[in-house]
């Protein structure tokens, strides 16, 4: 729930109230508790400060004793680490990224997909470039396989333009028409 830039202000105002008004009350208790307490630490510390001495004189040889032991393993664990475990594990996470690339980029659209199913949306799927490129294809296919067959094949021989042929009325009136100055009918 957002709050308003005034409640903020106003609850900020109140916890410092509050804050003082605690802290002006505890102090006084807070310093006679520690009052109450020092004595109580200055001996516990009178009485452990002994033994905390006597067992660091007698652990401090034998830490000392196992790193020198320890150092030279220590140091061939650390480089065989550096030089055969972190490339090997590097080699791995990479071949690992490489090989999930598909499964990763099918989680995320099917994580897209459930989104869009949640929020009553559908995902936009264009067809048409599809169809254009499968046109484009088509068309090169075509014009390829028309080059190719042109080449193989002889040009054919060019066809005469024919020749009409009289028609019967045409063939009818084939006899001569009388000219003028003839004797004719009439």
């Amino acid at each position: 729930m957002f709050r308003s830039a005034p409640d903020v202000a106003a609850n900020k105002d109140r916890l410092a109230d509050t804050w003082e008004s605690a802290r002006s009350t505890l102090a006084p208790h807070l310093s006679a508790a520690r009052d109450a307490v020092a004595p109580y630490v200055d001996q516990a510390s009178a009485r452990v400060s002994p033994v905390l001495d006597e067992a660091r004189s007698r652990v401090l040889p034998a830490v000392e004793t196992a790193r020198d032991r320890l150092g030279p393993t220590v140091d061939t664990a650390r480089t065989r680490l550096r030089e055969d475990v972190v490339p090997t594990v590097t080699a791995a996470v990479e071949t690992a990224r490489e090989n999930s690339a598909p499964a990763r980029a099918e989680a995320k659209e099917r994580a897209a997909a459930a989104l869009l199913a949640l929020q009553g949306k559908q995902r936009k799927v264009r067809r048409w470039p599809t169809a254009l490129i499968c046109l484009a294809a088509g068309a090169a296919a075509g014009l390829a396989a028309g080059v190719l067959t042109r080449n193989r094949q002889a040009p054919p021989p060019p066809t005469p333009f024919p020749t009409p042929t009289p028609t019967a009325r045409e063939q009818g009136s084939a006899t001569p028409a009388p000219g003028p100055g003839s004797a004719g009918t009439g």
